[in-house]
């Protein structure tokens, strides 16, 4: 009798630890299956169950440490509440599929970027300057990707409410879109989209043939200050550069950022190429903006300029080919591009 008390009560020990160890439909969290993402500061863990994400699928990826610019971040599942901080990242998150519960505002066109499409739900989180870290926090999300460009110093706010994936660069895209499709349990979405670029690009540099080694390109917007940004890095420079054309020679100087600012209306001559491509906007608050441009572009030596004599001066998408920064952007310059250049 003794014997068979033993292993009934054995046998009650096993069914209570296999009942604290499953997570079915009547969890704690009431979500079946729901993905917990877990960041781990100083040896602690922290977690929290979201719902579904915007595709209405559920995270079932394995635990897997994220590197990223400033550390790592370690996510048990796909994440389901992803918050973005900057306007790149909106584009990249548009082009993998996965909308945010929050984001940071546009620039212009408030409170999106009209070229993202849908982004009806999404809880806006101030400018990415500064965001709303109490809007954040409401939010619950697991998952906040960020850049250290912008928020270099807030990170450790930022990880104490959600793992914290961060960027190096503002402009790089591509980097930015590795390493969401990572955070994000969307590599292959990632891949897909780079096939898709870098093939695009072969057929761009295919058809320019010969030209592309001979042809120079200006990118520059007037600024508020009334300065003129010749951008040489950032994301129109690096796009550029990337198409393998060229950069005049009068550029060709040591800078810092995303490119040369020229204050003096003497250095206009550093503007010249063979084409100009003009993203200048006015930004809200920036209404002074188009009178300056005027100055500039009313004045004899912006008049000298090859570009300008011959009619090769073109107003680009300030949006898409500026504060954009994502692959949707980059694919709508790369259209662009053939077009200006007769390809298609």
């Amino acid at each position: 009798m003794k014997h068979i008390s033993i292993l009934l009560l054995f046998a009650l020990t096993l069914l209570i630890m296999a009942g604290c160890g499953s997570a079915g439909p009547a969890g704690g969290s009431g979500a079946s299956g729901a993905a917990t993402v877990s960041k781990e500061t100083g040896g602690s863990k922290e977690s929290s169950s979201p719902n579904k994400d915007s595709s209405g699928s559920k995270g079932a990826q394995a635990e897997r440490t994220i590197k990223h610019a400033m550390g790592t971040a370690t996510l048990k599942k796909t994440p389901e509440r992803v918050v973005y901080l900057f306007q790149s990242m909106n584009d990249v998150g548009v082009a993998l599929g996965v909308k945010p519960v929050g984001a940071v505002e546009s620039t212009d066109q408030k409170p999106w970027f009209k070229y993202l499409g849908d982004m009806s739900g999404v809880k806006s989180l101030g400018d990415e300057g500064q965001p709303n870290l109490e809007a954040i926090i409401a939010l619950k999300p697991d998952l906040i990707i960020a850049t250290k460009t912008r928020h270099e110093k807030i990170v450790p706010q930022l990880e104490a409410i959600a793992p914290t994936v961060v960027t190096e660069d503002l402009a790089d895209w591509k980097d930015n879109l590795r390493l969401a499709g990572e955070a994000l349990g969307k590599q292959e979405q990632a891949e897909s989209i780079m096939k898709e670029w870098n093939s695009r690009v072969a057929d761009f540099k295919k058809k320019m043939g010969t030209k592309l080694e001979t042809t120079t390109v200006s990118v520059i917007r007037v600024q508020r200050d009334n300065s003129v940004k010749v951008y040489l890095k950032g994301f129109p420079g690096l796009f550029m550069r990337e198409l393998g054309l060229g950069i005049p020679k009068a550029q060709q100087v040591t800078f810092s950022g995303s490119g040369l600012d020229i204050t003096s209306k003497e250095h206009i001559p550093q503007f010249d190429a063979d084409y100009i491509f003009d993203i200048t906007t006015p930004l809200p608050g920036q209404e002074n903006v188009p009178k300056l441009q005027e100055e500039w572009t009313s004045h004899p030596l912006w008049k000298s300029l090859n570009a300008v004599k011959n009619g090769k001066v073109i107003k680009a998408d300030p949006i898409t080919w500026n504060f954009g920064a994502g692959p949707l952007a980059a694919k709508a310059m790369l259209n662009d591009m053939f077009r200006y250049f007769g390809l298609e």
